[in-house]
């Protein structure tokens, strides 16, 4: 930059001038009294302005009176080393320390700072009062001689762990119950949601997030279950209106036997409401409840199995009755069996 000295490169650059000035005014007949005063009211006054140097003889009284004399102005950012208010004296030395204008970009704001010609980027950096934090990314190396006119541009990185947290749904568990009756439901464990929780690493690059990514994932609370029972005894109203319960119902082929003066396979001797079963399907002590079809619904009632017969096999059973006659006239029928709780 050339230095902004105005005036002051015309004035006399030596002290010697001024006796060469002196000298003239006794050859004009001014009288020593005058000469000596003009003498002792002047300074000789060294500039230096941006690397250059001058030597000035004044009679201006201030710092301030000199730079304005002169023509000297002070850019943004310029610094003298005197204070403009000082009065001159003999010898005094004036040093103006010129700037240039250095552009940041940071934290969404641009900064313009003025250093000397030949700051590196970390001082621009140092004087625009921004500290660079570990992640920060400088678009020129921080000991690179900053370039007046080209933009310094920070940018910044930061990262935050977060926690996200979900709900887990619980489920439902259905189990059946063979001591209550059909359609009967029961809640015997309420449900209860669980958490899943989540460590997020979010990264934002000038206060944008950019990216997130889960780096540990866990159940924080367990779901508990919802416990359902469910009623699996059926019930039905037999024909004398009582209420049978009964956890299964089968369609057995029936016959019909009647007394042969042997003992049942028990030990006993047979009599109505006893049945021969095959002890596989309806084991012996076994009491049922049987259906019999239309016109042999005064049969309907429940019956024991106390007894088992060689062509009783599968879903046969043989019904005692009183007499051979009632036998026969029954002959073969299908009958609903119900197996009761």
């Amino acid at each position: 930059m050339e230095p902004r000295i105005g005036r002051a490169g015309k004035a006399l650059n030596s002290k010697s001038l001024l006796a060469i000035l002196i000298a003239l005014l006794i050859l004009s007949g001014v009288s020593a009294a005058a000469v000596y005063y003009i003498d002792n009211i002047s300074y000789a006054v060294t500039l230096r302005d941006d690397g250059r140097e001058v030597e000035i003889v004044t009679l201006e009284k201030t710092i301030d009176d000199f730079l304005k004399k002169y023509e000297i102005e002070l850019g943004p950012g310029d610094s003298i080393n005197l204070d403009r208010e000082d009065r001159l004296y003999d010898g005094v030395v004036i040093e103006i320390t010129r700037t240039l204008p250095f552009h940041v970009m940071a934290d969404q704001e641009e900064k313009t700072v003025y250093l000397p010609k030949g700051a590196t980027v970390a001082e621009v950096l140092n004087k625009a009062g921004i500290a660079l934090r570990e992640k920060d990314v400088v678009n020129y190396k921080l000991d690179a001689g900053a370039i007046p006119g080209e933009k310094i541009i920070v940018t910044r990185y930061d990262e935050e762990i977060i926690t996200e947290r979900e709900p887990i749904d619980y489920s439902v568990i259905v189990k059946k119950n063979d001591s209550m009756d059909e359609g009967v439901q029961k809640v015997v464990q309420e449900g209860k949601e669980g958490q899943l929780e989540r460590k997020v690493l979010v990264v934002y690059r000038d206060g944008q997030e950019i990216s997130r990514r889960v780096i540990e994932e866990k159940v924080a609370v367990q779901p508990v279950d919802r416990v359902v029972h469910v009623g699996t005894v059926k019930k039905k109203i037999t024909s004398r209106g009582d209420v049978l319960r009964y956890s299964t119902v089968k369609t057995f082929e029936a016959t019909a036997y009647t007394h042969t003066g042997r003992l049942t396979k028990t030990g006993v001797m047979p009599k109505v409401g006893y049945i021969a079963v095959d002890p596989r399907i309806i084991p012996l002590y076994k009491t049922v409840y049987i259906e019999f079809p239309k016109g042999w619904e005064h049969l309907n009632g429940y019956y024991k199995a106390m007894d088992i017969g060689g062509a009783i096999k599968g879903y046969r059973i043989d019904v005692f009755m009183d007499s051979e006659s009632q036998c026969i006239r029954f002959g073969r029928r299908s009958v609903r069996v119900y197996f009761p709780k």
